[in-house]
């Protein structure tokens, strides 16, 4: 696993995060796939379903974030972001209990975590730190959707709160292959480590096997 410690991705210290795998994201009926072309999350599920079990397989702490938008968090400069818009035709992703806030194919087991979010990074104005913290979780192995949007703020962000940092690139998605790969170089220049899901399930097994 290139240059990187295998006790970065020790389980009994990391936290696999599943950043927005929602239907407005992914499904080919939510709203991104009306802006957007959502394929590659799509094809992106099968791995997260697969690294998601081999995660719980090994210990390690499961984390889901969710987006949700509506007229509570919803600001004028959130709103305005990316120029002036027609508020009355404005469609939010993720619109608060809707089945476009609902996960797409993967879903929190009894016991696993679940934090919602308003913004791009799942630390912003959440106790995410606080749930991670009181966990032990030392470092983040991040997942989801839009790579260079959510992922990689909360990637940053992270960093910044000083944990390790890991980009799962196979188990992330945007919704354009060169902003994706975008931010994998970003990623690996300056801000974490890059491996795929299978890199780490095998890396699980070395751990478990040198525990036995």
């Amino acid at each position: 696993m290139a240059s990187y410690s295998a006790a970065r991705f020790d389980p009994r210290r990391s936290a696999l995060i599943v950043v927005d795998v929602q239907n407005d994201f992914c499904h080919p009926e939510g709203v991104s796939a009306r802006r957007h072309d959502v394929s590659a999350a799509v094809e992106m599920v099968p791995r997260l379903e697969r690294l998601l079990a081999d995660a719980r397989s090994a210990g390690a702490t499961i984390v889901f974030i969710q987006t949700t938008h509506d007229e509570l968090v919803d600001s004028v400069v959130w709103n305005t972001r990316g120029g002036d818009v027609d508020v009355a035709a404005y469609e939010p992703n993720c619109y608060t209990g809707t089945w476009g806030a609902d996960f797409y194919r993967v879903a929190p087991e009894a016991g696993e975590i679940v934090v919602v979010k308003h913004r791009y990074s799942a630390f912003a104005g959440t106790d995410l730190d606080m749930v991670l913290r009181s966990a032990g979780v030392e470092s983040l192995l991040i997942t989801g959707v839009a790579t260079n949007v959510c992922v990689e703020s909360t990637l940053r962000d992270g960093l910044f709160l000083d944990y390790h940092v890991t980009l799962v690139e196979d188990c992330s998605a945007a919704f354009e292959q060169d902003l994706h790969d975008a931010s994998v170089r970003n990623v690996r220049s300056g801000f974490g480590a890059v491996v795929t899901g299978s890199e780490l399930a095998a890396n699980w097994l070395r751990l478990d096997a040198k525990a036995a």
